[in-house]
């Protein structure tokens, strides 16, 4: 390996050991450097870095000076002067300091050491010999031996850590779990977070690769029975923040944090990933992968068999989960376009917008088009489908053919994807097949306990016929998963409200606008929670908040006119009434929203019209048997005709 450096007058160009570390194992050094806590929010010194490495590892290490740097690295132009721009020298002192930081710190027991000689932008490399003191390590390493024999010891070393390495992954992290169940004298269940992987490819565009890669394995982790895994909402909020392992794990409430790296070059792929000990913040596990980008799969299942051993915990059965068996080799190879469009997918749907749902489709079915046989694509698709009435104003029977298609052939490929049965599900209900939607979200459950999302669909199912402390459990459920995210904090408030529990519903609703004071849904419910308690100024007030969040949302909108009438504005009430109407006789209107103006305005012969032709609309979401809305009209023979109607009695 090339290792020309440019030396300042007086430096020795002698190395400190003889041994020089592999081009691979300096790639898996600088990797850790630019995930690691010390350097994550250092975004100039961390592209410093990767670029001088770089360029030292591909031989041109002697083209490595300030000008160069400053115009690849920090973007100055052609007539860049160094002499005029001190740029680079500032960064690099600042790199040089970060450096000796990590190696006091998170790399006390790193076997390759990146160092910046002085005068000199190119990095050397060492191997080193260094052990931490005063930490338990969860893999005890040799004696340094004397300096005569530092080659020799260096090369047993190595032979050494990849007997761990094989050691890990073969036995389960057996040393690993001897320290977890040392420090752990509680019966708490082991828990985990997956925090979003960084993007290290060149192509800032692969974020949806790493984004995705990171929910795929919260995904199959969570597929673990007794493994509570925090869900995406909560984790994603930490991506591209500063990270403090133990601040993390205290806000979280889990016991164990996961994070790493992914960088794509050509078609191979490099994934480094490491566990950490949310109480003192130590290192449990760390590996690297590098391999073709068709086995990304293989890689994701390693890394969820050695998480998962390290944690005393089984992945999903042979017979439900095969991927999952124990033996990382019964993963199959993926198609690369395949699952590169599979995870645009993924990206897109998880922007929860009419237009990226639309894009996620596209994306979805190109991955189809790319490998028939990938079941992920096809659940993904059959979500997309369901999601389609919630974003945009057509029928909702439209898309059932499209979403049991979808799921039908996702199931046909592979049994185990609860995904596909929850979209199942939610096609039932919208055929008003409240029995067969209840079993399609038991099956799909069963298959993926994790999924918050899913519990909290299934607390709505449950909500709608009438089951209101089995949606509460759920609610909370999907809570406990998802700690930090506003719409699941909002969710349990709802169900509350829902449940005619207003003034709980209240307190619930205050303690999600701490998590976030401008989430829309938040704050429409807090609205509707105010106005069934004639709190008509408070409720005015929180859903004018709300329709300026969530802007033409014919939900809120309709609330605000609904609002307005309660509070004896009947004038500003019939204004967002009149366009409702004005907007049917060009097109597609949601009745449900209509309907709730007029019960505000005490109409109930129109009310009791427009609610038909929500339902003739499919639209689920009326909540007959628990809207507090309905009170004023649950005396009334015709709402046990709409019960009816929507199979509800």
């Amino acid at each position: 390996m090339p290792n020309t450096q440019e030396l300042g007058p007086g430096q020795d160009a002698t190395p400190r050991l003889t041994s020089v570390p592999s081009a691979e194992a300096v790639r898996q050094e600088l990797d850790k450097i630019l995930v690691s806590q010390t350097f994550r929010s250092a975004e100039g010194q961390r592209n410093f870095l990767r670029y001088t490495v770089e360029q030292v590892l591909e031989g041109r290490g002697d083209l490595v000076k300030e000008y160069s740097v400053g115009i690849e690295v920090f973007g100055r132009g052609d007539s860049f002067d160094p002499r005029l721009d001190t740029i680079v020298r500032t960064e690099a002192r600042k790199l040089r300091s970060r450096l000796a930081k990590y190696y006091e710190t998170e790399g006390t027991q790193d076997t390759v050491r990146i160092e910046f000689p002085k005068g000199s932008y190119a990095p050397v490399f060492h191997p080193t010999v260094e052990q931490a003191q005063g930490i338990e390590q969860p893999v005890a390493r040799p004696e340094a031996p004397p300096d005569g024999h530092a080659a020799q010891s260096m090369k047993r070393k190595r032979v050494w850590l990849a007997v761990v390495a094989v050691l890990i992954l073969a036995g389960g992290l057996f040393v690993v779990n001897q320290v977890w169940h040392r420090r752990s004298a509680s019966n708490d269940a082991p828990s985990i977070a997956v925090l979003p992987f960084l993007n290290l490819s060149d192509d800032k565009q692969d974020e949806f690769f790493s984004d995705g890669l990171t929910e795929e394995l919260i995904d199959s982790l969570a597929r673990a029975p007794g493994l509570h895994v925090v869900a995406r909402t909560s984790v994603f909020q930490y991506k591209g923040k500063p990270l403090d392992i133990r601040k993390i794990g205290r806000e979280l409430n889990v016991r164990t944090v996961m994070e790493g790296s992914v960088r794509k070059y050509g078609d191979r792929l490099r994934i480094t990933a490491q566990l950490d000990d949310a109480a003192n913040g130590y290192h449990l596990w760390s590996q690297s992968y590098d391999r073709e980008l068709k086995d990304t799969l293989v890689i994701q299942r390693e890394i969820s068999q050695a998480i998962t051993s390290a944690l005393s915990v089984k992945l999903s059965t042979t017979e439900r989960n095969p991927g999952f068996n124990g033996n990382p080799n019964a993963a199959a190879s993926v198609n690369p376009g395949a699952y590169q469009n599979y995870l645009k997918g993924r990206y897109f749907s998880n922007k929860y917008t009419g237009e990226t749902n639309q894009t996620a489709i596209r994306f979805f079915e190109q991955a189809i088009a790319d490998d028939p046989n990938y079941a992920p694509a096809y659940a993904g698709l059959s979500t997309a489908y369901a999601e389609t009435p919630e974003y945009e104003l057509i029928l909702s029977d439209s898309v059932v053919p499209k979403i049991r298609a979808a799921a039908g052939e996702a199931l046909r490929r592979d049994a185990t994807l609860g995904e596909a049965h929850i979209a199942l599900a939610l096609a039932d209900e919208y055929d008003f097949d409240w029995a067969t939607a209840s079993s399609e979200f038991e099956t799909g459950l069963e298959l993926s306990p994790g999924d918050a999302v899913a519990h909290r669909k299934y607390a709505i199912h449950l909500m709608m016929i009438g089951q209101f402390e089995q949606s509460l459990t759920e609610s909370r459920r999907a809570l406990d998963l998802d700690p930090v995210s506003p719409y699941m904090a909002q969710a349990v408030a709802r169900t509350l409200y829902q449940s005619h529990r207003l003034n709980e519903a209240a307190q619930e609703f205050q303690k999600a606008l701490a998590l976030d004071p401008n989430f829309g849904r938040t704050l429409q419910g807090l609205g509707i929670d105010y106005l069934q308690m004639g709190m008509y100024a408070d409720g005015v007030r929180e859903t004018e908040k709300g329709h300026q969040v969530m802007g033409d949302d014919s939900v809120i909108t309709a609330q605000l006119g609904y609002a307005y009438a309660l509070a004896g504005n009947a004038q500003q009430a019939r204004q967002i009434l009149n366009r409702f109407l004005e907007q049917s006789k060009r097109g597609f209107v949601s009745a449900r929203a209509v309907a709730l103006v007029y019960i505000g305005l005490d109409d109930k012969d129109h009310a009791f019209e427009w609610l038909r032709k929500a339902i003739d609309q499919r639209d689920v979401n009326l909540y007959l048997k628990s809207e507090p809305v309905y009170d004023r009209l649950r005396g009334d023979p015709r709402f046990q005709d709409l019960l009816r109607r929507m199979k509800l009695s």
